[in-house]
């Protein structure tokens, strides 16, 4: 169930991917510059912040559960 879900999640959010069309030429310095200007970016790296966080959090308190049922 969870892998059909996920299909159709990619089917229904894949249009965003073309953000804006275009090559990105240039060193480091314009890479990090043109990630750091669009708003569409941030946005995307944000989400990403918030979902690893989450995460994160998530894996700790499960982990940390499992620890204490163990010493039980």
């Amino acid at each position: 169930m969870k892998q059909k879900t996920f299909a159709i999640l990619l089917v229904i959010f894949s249009p965003f991917a073309y953000a804006h069309p275009g090559e990105h030429h240039g060193n480091i310095l314009n890479a990090v510059g043109h990630l750091l200007s669009e708003p569409d970016h941030l946005a995307m790296a944000l989400i990403a912040v918030v979902v690893g966080a989450a995460g994160a959090r998530i894996y700790r308190r499960r982990a940390a559960s499992r620890i204490q049922d163990t010493r039980r």
